[in-house]
This record gives C-alpha cells, sequence and structure tokens, in this order.
C-alpha cells in the first residue's frame, strides 16, 4: 500500500515547493497535492498573494476578473506543486447568519454565484490546475458550522432543487473536475440524517446518477466534529467510499481509515469494482494534470507584482461606499481618531490596516484596538484621549473562521463605539461580514467583503479619496 497524495496545509511558500518536489521525487506513482486557496495562498500559507474572498468578486460584478484572479490563484499553486484547488464555493449564503460561508460566497442570490463560480472554474481548469465545486448539496442556508456540530439542510427538494443544486448542476454542465460533499443533513433526500458526505442516496443517487458528475467526489475533512462525534476514522472513511466518493478527505487518524479500507475491501463490505471506480478516476485526473507524463516537478516561485495589482484593482471594484459621502474624504478633518473592533484575537489584518492608513493620511491620528473584553472604564478612558478628534473611523474585523460558530461582532463592540464617537462623524469599515452593517450605525459605512490585504488597502483609498489606474 502506498500514498497517493497529500493536502497541503501550513508552512511557508518556498519551503513548501522544495518539500513537495521532494516527496514527489520519492513516490513510484506521481502523488497529487491538494490544498484550500479560496482567495490565494495565504489563506493557508505563508507567502503568495492575497486575493479580495469570493463575496467581493461577486461584488464587483466583472466575471471576466473573477476568471483572471482565479488564473493567477492556479499558476501560483502549480508554481509551489499543487494540482489540485478546493475551491470555488458554490453554496448561495442566503442565511445572513451563516457562521462559516459568508464571505466566502459569490453573493446571496444565484445571479451572483453562477457566473463567479463558472468563471472561476474556467480560470482555474486553464492552467490545468483541477477545480472543486464545493460545497454540495448546499452549505449557505445553515446556521451551524460543521466543524463544531452537523447542521441540517431543511428545506424541501422542491426548493433545493431551485436554489442550493443550481450552482452545482451549473458547476457540473461547465466541466468543473471535482465536487466536494458537505458533513450536513438532508431530511428531505435521506430521512435517516446520515451525513450528506457519508450518504449514498446524496453522493451516487443524487450526485453521480441524476446529476450526471462523472469527475472526482471528495468529502469535507473528515476531521471534523460533524464526523468525528458520532463515527471513529475507519467508520467514516469506509462509509464515503460506500457512499460514492472517491477520496476521504483528511480522515482524524489515517492510519486507522486505511487500515480499514484494506479490511472492508478483504471482508466484502466495499467490492473490488467500488474502489477500482475512484482509482481509475483518480487516475484521469492525474493525467489531466500532466502528472503521469511528468513524475519530477520543478518548483517555480511566481513573481507576484501583477498578481499584487490585479488583486487591489478586484477589491477596489468591490469596495462599496454608503451614506453621507461628503463626509469623505478624510483629509478635511485636521485629527481623527480609528479604531479597529475584533471578532477574536488576531491583530495582524488591523495593524496592516493602521499602516496603510498612515501612508495615505498624514494628519493627526489616534490609534486603537478594541474587542469583546473591553469594559466601561476603558471607554471613558478613550472618550477622554479622543476628545479632539473630529471623526472616528471604526474598521470592523469579523470573518468567518473554523471552529468560532459565529461571524458577528459583539454588543459590547457596538455600543462602546457609539458612546466614543457621541455625536461626532463616524466611518465604519466592513472588513469581512457585511451584514454587522445592518446593525452598526454609522454617518459613512464601507463595505469590503472581504478582510484581505488588498481589501484593506482598498479601504484606505476610497476614505481619502485617492485612486489608482489598474488595468
Amino acid at each position: 500500500m502506498g500514498v497517493g497524495g497529500f493536502c497541503v496545509f501550513q508552512g511557508e511558500l518556498e519551503e513548501t515547493a522544495l518539500i513537495l518536489a521532494e516527496l514527489q521525487a520519492q513516490a513510484d506513482i506521481p502523488l497529487l497535492f491538494s490544498a484550500d486557496y479560496e482567495h490565494g495562498l495565504p489563506m493557508r500559507l505563508e507567502g503568495g498573494t492575497d486575493f479580495p474572498h469570493a463575496m467581493a468578486l461577486g461584488k464587483q460584478g466583472d466575471s471576466s476578473l473573477t476568471k483572471r484572479v482565479a488564473q493567477a490563484i492556479a499558476k501560483e499553486a502549480k508554481g509551489i506543486g499543487i494540482h489540485w484547488n478546493f475551491a470555488p464555493v458554490c453554496d448561495i449564503n442566503s442565511n445572513k447568519q451563516n457562521p462559516i460561508i459568508n464571505t466566502r460566497s459569490f453573493g446571496e442570490v444565484i445571479g451572483d454565484v453562477i457566473p463567479h463560480s463558472l468563471a472561476y472554474i474556467q480560470g482555474t481548469q486553464e492552467e490545468h490546475i483541477l477545480a472543486c465545486a464545493k460545497h454540495f448539496p448546499g452549505h449557505g442556508d445553515t446556521a451551524t458550522d460543521s466543524h463544531i456540530s452537523m447542521p441540517v439542510l431543511s428545506q424541501s427538494r422542491e426548493r433545493l432543487a431551485s436554489l442550493e443544486l443550481v450552482p452545482f448542476l451549473s458547476a457540473i454542465r461547465g466541466e468543473v473536475a471535482s465536487v466536494m460533499v458537505a458533513h450536513l443533513a438532508v431530511p428531505s433526500f435521506d430521512s435517516t440524517n446520515t451525513p450528506a458526505s457519508l450518504s449514498s442516496v446524496l453522493v451516487t443517487d443524487l450526485l453521480r446518477n441524476k446529476m450526471r458528475f462523472n469527475g472526482l467526489i471528495v468529502t469535507d475533512a473528515l476531521d471534523m466534529k460533524a464526523i468525528t462525534s458520532q463515527y471513529s476514522s475507519g467508520e467514516a472513511t469506509v462509509k464515503a467510499i460506500q457512499a460514492g466518493c472517491d477520496i476521504a478527505l483528511v480522515p482524524e487518524n489515517p492510519v486507522e481509515a486505511a487500515n480499514a479500507l484494506i479490511t472492508a475491501v478483504q471482508n466484502g463490505t466495499l467490492t473490488q469494482q467500488r474502489v477500482q471506480e475512484s482509482v481509475e478516476r483518480i487516475a484521469t485526473a492525474k493525467h489531466w494534470c500532466g502528472l503521469l507524463e511528468r513524475k519530477q516537478h520543478k518548483p517555480e516561485i511566481i513573481s507576484l507584482e501583477e498578481h499584487g495589482m490585479l488583486a487591489l484593482k478586484a477589491a477596489i471594484e468591490a469596495t462599496r461606499v454608503t451614506g453621507n459621502e461628503s463626509l469623505l474624504p478624510l483629509e478635511q478633518y485636521n485629527h481623527i481618531s480609528v479604531f479597529a473592533l475584533l471578532s477574536d484575537d488576531i491583530i495582524d489584518p488591523a495593524s496592516e490596516f493602521f499602516h496603510f492608513l498612515a501612508q495615505v493620511y498624514e494628519k493627526n491620528t489616534d490609534l486603537a484596538y478594541m474587542n469583546a473584553n473591553i469594559t466601561d472604564p476603558e471607554v471613558e478612558e478613550y472618550m477622554q484621549a479622543t476628545k479632539d478628534s473630529e471623526c472616528f473611523v471604526f474598521a470592523i474585523f469579523a470573518r468567518p473562521r473554523s471552529y468560532a460558530g459565529t461571524v458577528q461582532l459583539d454588543e459590547r463592540l457596538i455600543t462602546a463605539a457609539q458612546k466614543i464617537a457621541g455625536t461626532r462623524t463616524s466611518v465604519a469599515v466592513f472588513f469581512g461580514n457585511p451584514y454587522i452593517a445592518e446593525t452598526f450605525p454609522a454617518n459613512v459605512q464601507i463595505l469590503c467583503y472581504s478582510d484581505s490585504k488588498p481589501s484593506r488597502g482598498a479601504a484606505c483609498l476610497a476614505m481619502t479619496g485617492k485612486s489608482l489606474n489598474i488595468k
């Protein structure tokens, strides 16, 4: 028994490229390397170009620009030896309370999701990188993170056929190379509430037979609690393959998973034919990537300057300013106070935002971070320290994160911001979850639909009225 491939997570760009090349050189059969680079390599690695999230691409409206972004991501992935990108997200984010999809989706309606997901697939696969439509049959209208527990997609078959399934059917017709199946129950199709990823009703009957998908089917990561709370790694892996999946992704205990597969074939739980079908699909995918003809991959680090400008262009096109726009640009004020409102303890994006703003606004600026632990005395202290400020900028960092369980901003932060600004001019910048704008009062609201580096830069340009001519 050998290893057929790896899913790549963390590390540095150059180091990862060298490791993948060395692993490929040691393999008797070329390895298929996959990764989760929805908005670029920095989603998992230190290095590469950070592009705006999918919702920003959907809001900017030009699917040809989305295709260019996908091509750039694919080129960078290919440059380090990756062959399969687990993107695009084809979920329709119809539930504003969704804690894990949110800005990873191209939008709340089919009209945004279909053209941009198709463009993403085309851009990816033109570079001979396998694209992956996820999370089948649709994770958008759920309010539970499957990293924590199993969501339930409770809609009727008719509703699913008219909404959730449509982008996936479009992706299949667009010849997407693979589909990722979610860990969620769909009682209207499978009354046993078996996770879709382990359900033959959803994988084989619906996706493979009725929707006529002939490419690779992969489970979402099997180390999520939606699976591990109910099944061992061995059980989940065997059930996934029985259901019709070709690849059981990231089981919590891979040795146990592999041994369970061997035992299942030996005792007849899995037929040789069922396994052979998946082996052939994987071989076909490797051939399509050029792996079977080119065993040794030579690392190639892509020049990132052009991609960086493309990312900034997409972010600028996506940024929306609402409210009293006459209160901008910030240059009309001699003294401003800028607060980063954090939904977690990660301050690097906020620090970078402060740095970007300092480059385009050179007058007096107060800077501070706030999280949900803020106390009343601290609020009073901020009020006293900013008494000379003419304008307040509140940068809200709230994005979908695994195991967080929410994308909302703590009410204490909203209350604190209102109290600190009082009746003076306020500008709210929403990095990530745009729906917070519905409950966060400000004179001017700037929606970025992403918390990526280019989105932070685009917000600073929008606030200061500066523009760049990017093709």
